[in-house]
């Protein structure tokens, strides 16, 4: 029970990563606050009480700067002090350089990195009052190196999370903060399967040294580490969960 009487904020909790994320802090005795703009944050904050745990489901729209602001203050008067945020907003689109213009390249990177760099300047003057939080963003294998699904635009905003997460790390750990991110490699999340052909599907898997997609489960047990006092002393860093892919 890491999180008892713990507090803990998962933007897109609606499904995937982040509903995985919050099943799993849950069950280690933190109260969740299940925020996203999908109705589908209400099914996630119902398995959680239905399964004895404590969550809230709050709608907020990440794309929106003002709706963040609020959202927030409006979470962190009612459910403060809170502990830690996990930023699971994210999402890809499967184009070539050449299809990429200026406006989906600016879409990529609002959806990937400034809806991260939205919730994190939300909290981070509370977390910076009380003196101590963790946050743990979401980059890619695709920021590590290169998507085999998406296009370049994701890659490169998936990268910007990377530094972002060590520039507030250094920034905030004066103030008792952690800042660090998380690298999946292909995960089988309903999206992430719908997208993929049978040929990619076994291609991702030769080409993974554990042999398998990794699914949502795998990625939560590493936020609940780095959410956590096990990992007081990391900082700035971005651990990769692919299962080894690219060693291959």
């Amino acid at each position: 029970m890491r999180f008892e009487n713990k507090t803990i904020i998962i933007t897109g909790a609606g499904g995937g990563i982040g509903r995985a994320s919050a099943l799993r802090l849950a069950r280690e005795g933190a109260h969740v606050v299940c925020m996203d703009i999908a109705e589908s944050r209400e099914d996630t904050a119902r398995l959680i009480t239905k399964g004895g745990g404590d969550a809230s489901a709050v709608a907020y729209d990440a794309l929106n700067s003002e709706d963040v602001k609020k959202v927030f203050r409006e979470v962190i008067s009612a459910h403060g002090p809170i502990d830690g945020l996990v930023n699971c907003v994210g999402a890809g689109l499967p184009l070539s350089a050449l299809e990429i213009d200026e406006e989906a390249f600016d879409k990529m990177f609002d959806m990937n990195v400034k809806t991260t760099y939205r919730a994190c300047w939300a909290v981070l003057p509370h977390m910076q009052e009380r003196r101590g939080g963790k946050i743990v963003n979401f980059s890619s294998v695709a920021g590590r190196s290169a998507s085999v699904l998406q296009g370049p635009h994701y890659s490169s905003a998936k990268a910007a999370v990377i530094g972002l997460t060590r520039h507030l790390a250094r920034e905030f750990g004066p103030h008792n903060i952690n800042v660090n991110a998380i690298a999946p490699g292909v995960i089988g999340t309903d999206r992430i399967l719908e997208q993929m052909s049978d040929a990619q599907r076994q291609r991702t898997e030769t080409a993974t040294p554990l042999g398998r997609i990794g699914s949502p489960g795998d990625i939560a047990g590493v936020v609940a580490f780095l959410a956590s006092e096990d990992a007081r002393h990391v900082t700035g860093v971005t651990i990769d969960v692919n299962g080894g892919f690219f060693l291959a």
